[in-house]
């Protein structure tokens, strides 16, 4: 029986209140500070960050001036980005919703970021569509998605083998990481394209250590885990191997370079 619409969302929501996101998304915050950088965000614009996780790219809005706007999904992730928030002394507003029904009105905001979430909502040109919506007219559509072709987008696909196939509305959050794929969702909506390729790179003690961590905190893992049972060791084996290959370290540490892309989208 294919799977509705509603219970397939309910299952991301469970799935990445999963884990210990919060602490992992650390290791991939100067993406979101770059992000902002090339968004051009200045003092007063109003800015909306999508599916934004605990706050990579919203924090660095708000400190850029930013009147921004944190939607996501997961309320964990909500509360989790609200205490950093407070934290970091910068004011945020933070709405829980679906990225592919955003609950704003028409040309709200002057900017609208996403960093890596949005690729996991299933119908990608819904999501598009939405986030035009929202733009006004000479705005900017900001994201970062990993590639298909960098470390990431081989630890999902390998992840993808063990999980039950996905419903026949939901495309593949690694096409997301192609320009063409990119162009063809905005398609007349959008007045310029810009596309930037950049490396997150993931430093450890070891391969084994970041494997250790990073198998107990990261939502799609622990989920994988309490699903696979015994067969998640025959998981973790090949995404060891994976990293082993990818790492750029030569004395027993690890340097693991994750590429992402960089899609500028001016309306």
């Amino acid at each position: 029986m294919a799977v509705r619409l509603d219970e397939f969302k309910t299952r991301q929501r469970a799935v990445w209140s999963e884990g210990d996101y919060g602490g992992l998304s650390e290791r991939i915050a100067d993406v979101g500070e770059l992000l902002v950088e090339r968004a051009g965000i200045e003092p007063g614009m109003t800015v909306l960050d999508v599916a934004c996780g605990t706050g990579n790219a919203t924090i660095p809005a708000a400190r850029a001036g930013g009147r921004v706007t944190g939607f996501d999904l997961v309320p964990k992730l909500l509360e989790e980005g609200r205490a950093k928030a407070e934290a970091a002394g910068v004011e945020i507003a933070w709405v829980e919703g679906d990225a592919e029904e955003l609950p704003f009105e028409d040309h709200s905001f002057d900017r609208v970021l996403s960093t890596f979430g949005h690729m996991f909502a299933p119908r990608h040109q819904r999501v598009v569509d939405e986030m035009v919506r929202v733009c006004r007219g000479g705005g900017v559509v900001a994201t970062a998605t990993w590639t298909p072709e960098g470390t990431v987008g081989d630890l999902l696909r390998t992840g993808g083998e063990y999980m039950p196939p996905p419903p026949d509305y939901a495309s593949s959050p690694l096409l997301w990481g192609s320009e063409e794929h990119v162009r063809e969702l905005f398609g007349p909506a959008a007045r310029e394209f810009e596309f930037e390729r950049h490396v997150n790179w993931i430093e450890a003690e070891s391969v084994d250590a970041w494997a250790d961590y990073f198998m107990e905190r990261f939502p799609t893992m622990v989920a994988a885990r309490a699903m696979l049972g015994e067969r998640f060791d025959e998981l973790r084996d090949k995404v060891i191997a994976i990293w082993r290959t990818a790492n750029e370290a030569d004395d027993g540490t690890m340097r693991l370079p994750q590429e992402y892309l960089l899609s500028i989208v001016r309306l």
